[in-house]
C-alpha cells in the first residue's frame, strides 16, 4: 500500500473512531459521508439537502457528517475505505470506481444515451438497479445515491476543437475509466490519467491540453481561469455516486436504512432541478471568464457519435446491462441490436 493511500486510512479510522455510535451523544447514529467536490459544486449542495431530509426524517437519531473537498482523501481511497467499512458513504465519480468495480462503466460508455431524460429513466429503473446493486453487493458496496455530473463536453486550452480531426495531437485529460480513454484515444487524442484535484495544475502548466467536463464542474474548480474554448458535443455521461459501506449498512436497524434510502430519492429529486440551474450559471460563467463555446453541425456531431460507439465493442460491459439502457430509449431502438459482441 503506497504512503498517500496508508495516510488517507489512517485519517479516515481516526474520524471513524471519533464518530462512531457508541461516541456520539447527540444521536443514536452518527454516518460520515465523504465527498471529492467542492463545498459550492452542485453534488455538495445535494449532498446537504440530503443531510437535512435524514436529520429532520430521523427527529435528530441519525446524522450525517459531510466532508466535502476531498477532505478525507480523493474518491478512489474513500470507495475502498467504504468498501471494507471504514467508511459509512463514500461520494465520487462513477469514473474512479473502476478499480473496485465495472458495474457503473456501462454509464461511460460514449453517446449511450439519446439525452439527459434518457438518462434519468435508467437510473430509476428498478431493473437497471438491480442489476448493478447485484454486482456491488458482492464487493461490499450499497448504492444509496446518484447525483448527475452531465455529460462531457470537450475544453481545450490553446486551440478550439470543432472537428473529430481535430483532436489530433492534444492530451486530454482523463479519469480512471477505461471507457473515457479508449473514447479519447478514438477520437484521436491521447488521454493522460490525472485525479480530479490535480487537474488544474496539469491545465495550467501543459501536462494536459484539455479535458471533457460539463459547464458546472469546470466552473466549480475554476478551470475557466485556464480553459479557453469548449465544443457542446456532450460525448460522455458521469455521475456522482454515493455508496455506503454493506457492512456499516447491515448494522443499521431497518427504520434507519429506510429513512437513508427515501432520503436519498428525494434529494436526487432536489438535485436534478438545481443542476439545470448550475449548469446554466456553469455556462455563462465560462462565457464571461472569456470563453468561447461552440457547437457542432449535425454531420459534425455524427462523425463524432460514430468514434464514440465504435468503442462500444470489446468494451466488456455485459450484453444484458447495455440492453437494459437501451431499453429506456425512446428515439434509437434500432440501436438496440448493435452492441452483439459486448461481453
Amino acid at each position: 500500500m503506497n504512503t498517500k493511500l496508508t495516510s488517507a486510512l489512517l485519517k479516515l479510522l481516526l474520524i471513524y473512531a471519533c464518530t462512531s455510535p457508541a461516541l456520539a451523544t447527540e444521536a443514536e447514529y452518527v454516518l460520515n459521508f465523504s465527498n471529492v467536490m467542492a463545498p459550492s459544486h452542485d453534488s455538495s449542495l445535494g449532498i446537504q439537502r440530503f443531510v437535512e431530509l435524514v436529520d429532520e426524517r430521523s427527529e435528530g437519531r441519525i446524522k450525517i457528517r459531510h466532508y466535502p473537498g476531498g477532505q478525507l482523501g480523493s474518491d478512489t481511497e474513500t470507495f475502498a475505505a467504504a468498501q471494507q467499512g471504514m467508511m459509512h458513504i463514500a461520494g465520487g465519480s462513477s469514473a474512479n470506481l473502476v478499480n473496485i468495480t465495472r458495474a457503473f462503466e456501462v454509464l461511460h460508455l460514449p453517446y449511450i444515451f439519446d439525452d439527459r431524460a434518457h438518462s434519468h429513466r435508467v437510473l430509476d429503473s428498478e431493473h437497471f438497479q438491480q442489476l448493478i446493486n447485484e454486482q456491488l453487493e458482492e464487493i461490499g458496496l450499497v448504492w444509496l445515491l446518484t447525483f448527475e455530473y452531465g455529460f462531457r463536453n470537450v475544453f481545450t486550452v490553446n486551440r478550439p476543437v470543432i472537428e473529430l480531426a481535430d483532436v489530433a495531437g492534444l492530451k486530454l485529460r482523463a479519469s480512471r475509466s477505461p471507457l473515457e480513454i479508449k473514447a479519447i484515444e478514438a477520437f484521436g487524442g491521447t488521454a493522460v490519467t490525472v485525479d480530479w484535484p490535480e487537474v488544474y495544475t496539469g491545465l495550467r502548466f501543459g501536462i494536459v491540453d484539455g479535458h471533457g467536463q460539463p459547464y458546472g464542474t469546470t466552473i466549480s474548480a475554476r478551470h475557466q481561469e485556464v480553459l479557453r474554448y469548449s465544443l457542446e458535443n456532450g460525448f460522455q455521461y458521469y455521475a456522482f455516486l454515493g455508496l455506503a459501506s454493506l457492512k456499516q449498512w447491515e448494522r443499521l436497524p431497518e427504520w434507519a436504512q429506510q429513512i437513508l434510502v427515501e432520503s436519498a430519492r428525494d434529494a436526487e429529486q432536489y438535485h436534478r432541478k438545481i443542476w439545470t440551474e448550475q449548469d446554466a450559471s456553469g455556462r455563462a460563467a465560462f462565457l464571461a471568464a472569456g470563453g468561447t463555446i461552440n457547437k457542432p453541425t449535425p454531420e459534425s456531431l455524427a462523425r463524432w457519435q460514430q468514434a464514440g460507439r465504435n468503442t462500444w465493442k470489446g468494451s466488456g460491459v455485459s450484453q444484458e446491462v447495455i440492453r437494459s439502457v437501451l431499453d429506456e430509449s425512446l428515439t434509437r431502438p434500432a440501436l438496440a441490436a448493435k452492441p452483439t459482441d459486448a461481453e
